[in-house]
């Protein structure tokens, strides 16, 4: 609770420095602002020209836009619906590398001088020139971390045995790449590496044991690898804030320095780093902003029917939405007031309230399929109490109170239970009766704990689906059916979704043939679907309902749990993301 209110905070001081600018005294005026978002820069070896992605000219999405350094007038260098981001320089400065989401992502190239955009290796991400210019290092998911001829050609896959790997940057003198990377599918085998370009075992740096030391919100990758020092600069989240750091790399063999250390003073997100030649560090300081968003789609069919539609609009934390089964009404949780409660919204007639309004936590809201009430819980230090509530408000009714959590709750049984998660180990999911408390325990495992508070029931009441980790911050998707035993070994169920890439957040379609959910398949959390047999096998191959092309809009730096995901006859609503930018200067 104290870690949530933390982030309440910090986010509520970033909209004010948003909408105030920051205090002259405290900060010099930023290196590039602009109406839009300002993000991803790169600059020129010869430090005469900055590229970076921008919404400056009013897109819905970020293209690259050129201008000289540090000064001068813009030219727009992208264009059409994708976004278009993660440029890097030719040594040369002639060509820019960057991802572009146009016909389902990839590594480009683009001339400086007014030239077209080539595709170079479809589904690559963050691009890296070698120091001499020939070749361009990259890495696409699930497969891993490649080499390209800039010229073209055949990628050729580098470090091929590990489980993850992703980010690699060039050493100084083009010899090796520093990579965040994962042996296999323990946390333990997870950190930075440096691996020889002509092949070779990786080098573990053992830089993930003071990630841990500084209490890092996931392994952070590298970004900038530096001759003075072998000095590697890199993004890395904490509770508070992700921020710009700088680790030490010592050769024979590769080894991380004793520390960590922070290379801005600056209370602001900072990401995005690139060197400039009269030594600074340019980067990206970003605000966000997270709504309620919801998709038009025939969800029995899973086809969806336009675009991406806003259902809340605050500069508060809007997330984990709920939707009524015919789509008219839906709850979601809210940091308005600078506590979370829970808010409900009539769809039909635009009219919002707060259902809760009081000094604890209140989060984690499920709406009945009918749209009448709505179950939620509320924290006071460890003790937990669940509450169902009319949706047009009034004295909520106390269900249970207990001393562990509970949360990520499901209407089941009519209305006369919802499905629980009770996270005293081992992790249990089973039903709590609304007027008795009794509790029905169906799924238990020591092992996945925490896992499963995002379990849910089909709409027959007959079957399970529910998150199995399998690393760090990653799941497969596995179902079982209920058999009046409680479902407690892996022998018991059926993994849908492969281990090769991360897969959440299960959401059945009323009719129980189409399970949604959350997955990175592509190399960015989306929104696919999987068509069900009524023996709970998959029918062919997932289908991609909502992709976010667009580093502006996205789920990708949320958690799943927070983002959502819910699904209605008519639209499906989630937690989504908005950025903006500003590029900033620090001396290294």
């Amino acid at each position: 609770m104290r870690d949530a209110s933390l982030k309440v905070m910090n986010r509520t001081l970033l909209s004010l420095i948003v909408a105030f600018g920051p205090l002259a005294a405290q900060s010099p005026p930023p290196l590039l602002s602009e109406s839009g978002a300002a993000l991803f820069p790169a600059i020129s070896s010869d430090g005469r020209w900055l590229a970076y992605s921008s919404s400056r000219d009013g897109s819905a999405f970020l293209h690259l836009w050129l201008r000289p350094f540090p000064d001068g007038e813009a030219r727009k260098l992208t264009w059409g619906s994708f976004g278009n981001y993660e440029p890097a320089f030719s040594p040369d400065g002639r060509t820019l590398a960057y991802r572009s989401e146009t016909n389902g992502g990839g590594v480009y190239l683009l001339p400086v001088d007014r030239g077209r955009p080539r595709l170079l290796a479809r589904g690559g991400r963050r691009p890296r020139f070698s120091p001499d210019g020939t070749r361009i290092a990259y890495w696409s998911a699930p497969s891993g971390l490649f080499l390209i001829d800039a010229a073209g050609g055949r990628p050729r896959a580098v470090q091929a045995g590990f489980h993850s790997a992703q980010d690699p940057v060039w050493s100084p003198d083009g010899t090796s790449l520093v990579f965040a990377g994962c042996k296999d599918a323990s946390p333990e085998s997870c950190d930075w590496w440096v691996a020889s370009i002509n092949g070779g075992e990786a080098v573990a740096t053992g830089a993930a044991r003071l990630f841990r030391q500084h209490h890092f919100i996931a392994q952070p990758s590298p970004d900038l690898w530096l001759a003075s020092a072998n000095a590697v600069v890199f993004t890395a989240r904490t509770v508070e804030m992700t921020r710009l750091w700088v680790l030490n790399l010592i050769a024979d063999p590769w080894r991380a320095g004793e520390t960590a250390r922070r290379l801005t003073s600056r209370d602001t997100d900072e990401r995005h780093p690139a060197f400039a030649a009269d030594g600074r560090i340019v980067f990206a300081s970003r605000s966000e902003s997270i709504d309620i968003w919801s998709l038009q789609i025939s969800s029995n069919r899973a086809k969806p029917k336009g675009k991406l539609h806003r259902l809340t609009n605050d500069p508060s934390i809007d997330q984990r939405p709920s939707l009524s089964l015919d789509g008219r009404k839906v709850a979601w949780e809210t940091s308005r007031g600078g506590n979370f409660e829970v808010w409900v919204k009539d769809l039909e007639s635009g009219q919002e309230k707060a259902l809760t309004n009081g000094p604890l936590r209140e989060h984690m809201p499920a709406l009945s399929r009918d749209g009448s009430r709505v179950v939620y819980d509320t924290h006071d230090g460890e003790k937990v109490t669940v509450f169902a509530a009319p949706f047009h408000g009034g004295d909520p009714a106390k269900v249970v109170e207990e001393s562990v959590g509970q949360g990520s709750f499901q209407w089941a049984d009519g209305g006369e239970s919802v499905l629980y998660f009770h996270r005293a180990p081992p992790g249990t999911v089973g039903l709590l009766n609304l007027s008795t408390g009794r509790r029905t325990v169906l799924l238990r495992h020591s092992r996945l704990n925490l896992s499963l508070a995002d379990a849910r029931l089909s709409p027959d009441g007959r079957s399970i689906a529910f998150p199995v980790p399998i690393g760090p911050h990653r799941s497969r998707l596995a179902v079982a059916r209920l058999s009046g035993k409680v479902i407690e070994d892996e022998r018991d169920w059926t993994y849908l979704t492969p281990e090769r890439f991360n897969a959440s957040q299960p959401e059945w379609s009323p009719n129980g043939r189409w399970l949604y959910f959350l997955s990175d398949q592509t190399g960015s959390p989306a929104v696919w679907a999987m068509r069900m047999s009524r023996e709970n096998t998959l029918q062919g191959t997932p289908r991609l309902i909502l992709d976010f092309p667009n580093a502006l809009r996205t789920i990708a730096e949320m958690r799943p749990r927070d983002s959502g995901l819910s699904v209605a006859m008519d639209k499906l609503a989630l937690g989504v993301t908005e950025y903006r930018g500003t590029l900033w200067a620090v001396r290294f």
